[in-house]
C-alpha cells in the first residue's frame, strides 16, 4: 500500500486543529468534540489484513449493575445502523463505536476518505449518545420510543 493512511489521519487532525497522539506508524488517537460531548477516536492500520480500523470511545461509562440493560440498548442501536457497530468494552465498561474498512493494495485511497469516515463516526456517536445516556441513568424507554428518538422529520407544518 503506497498511501500511509495513518499519515492521512494525522494530516486530517492537523487540518481540523484537533488534538492527536501518534502512537506508532500504524495507530493514532484523535480527540473529537461536538456541541455536547468529547470522543476519543483510535485509528489503526492492520497492514497484514489490509484493514483500517476506527474505534471511537464515547466516554460513556456503564456501571456493572447496568451492563445487561445497556447491552440490550446496544443491540437495539446496532439494528438501526448501516455500517459499524456499538459495543461495551469488557475492560473498562465504556461504550465504543467501531468501524473497519477493508483496503486492497491496488485501491487508490483519497485523503477525503478519512474526513468522510470521521464525520460518519461522529454523526453516529452524536445520534446515539443521548439514548445510551438515558439508559445508563435508568430511564425506561418502551421500544416504540426508541424508534421515535431517531426519526428525522422534514417538510412543512
Amino acid at each position: 500500500m503506497d498511501t500511509n493512511l495513518i499519515d492521512m489521519a494525522e494530516m486530517f487532525a492537523t487540518k481540523k486543529d484537533l488534538s492527536f497522539n501518534r502512537i506508532d506508524d500504524n495507530e493514532i488517537s484523535v480527540q473529537l468534540q461536538n456541541d455536547e460531548s468529547e470522543y476519543n477516536l483510535f485509528v489503526s492500520l492492520r497492514q497484514d489484513s489490509e484493514m483500517l480500523c476506527f474505534s471511537c470511545d464515547m466516554n460513556l461509562f456503564v456501571p456493572q449493575k447496568k451492563h445487561n440493560k445497556v447491552a440490550n440498548a446496544v443491540i437495539k442501536a446496532n439494528e438501526m445502523l448501516w455500517v459499524g457497530h456499538f459495543d461495551i468494552m469488557s475492560n473498562g465498561g465504556h461504550i465504543v463505536y467501531s468501524l473497519t474498512i477493508p483496503f486492497i493494495s491496488s485501491f487508490s485511497v483519497e485523503e477525503d476518505i478519512i474526513e468522510s469516515t470521521v464525520r460518519l463516526i461522529t454523526d453516529e456517536c452524536k445520534r446515539f449518545h443521548h439514548y445510551f445516556e438515558m439508559i445508563i441513568k435508568n430511564k425506561d424507554l418502551p421500544d416504540f420510543a426508541i424508534g421515535a428518538l431517531f426519526l428525522e422529520s422534514a417538510g412543512r407544518a
